[in-house]
């Protein structure tokens, strides 16, 4: 009972190890330089110089992972979460 899993839970998740394979890609350390910020920043504000290195960044390790980017924010996932979780309607 409680928040424990059950026995057999347990064991699949243990003997899955075994039989699992993952795929570490090392990336080179990205440090901008002149260069990036001439091409990629307009350089009129400031604040939003972090956004230009993540977005970089982003975009950087969905080439060298194969995935797709998506434009969904973090509520956008959240809402999603909830309804699949059964705790919001579709229509609110």
């Amino acid at each position: 009972m409680g928040d424990a899993m059950a026995m057999w839970h347990e064991f699949f998740m243990i003997f899955n190890c075994f039989i699992s394979k993952t795929e570490q890609l090392e990336m080179p350390t990205f440090t901008p330089n002149e260069y990036f910020w001439k091409n990629h920043w307009d350089g009129k504000d400031p604040d939003q110089k972090w956004k230009v290195y993540a977005n970089a960044v982003r975009e950087a390790m969905a080439e060298v992972s194969g995935l797709k980017l998506s434009n969904s924010t973090m509520e956008d996932k959240m809402a999603y979460k909830d309804l699949m979780w059964g705790k919001k309607d579709k229509d609110t």
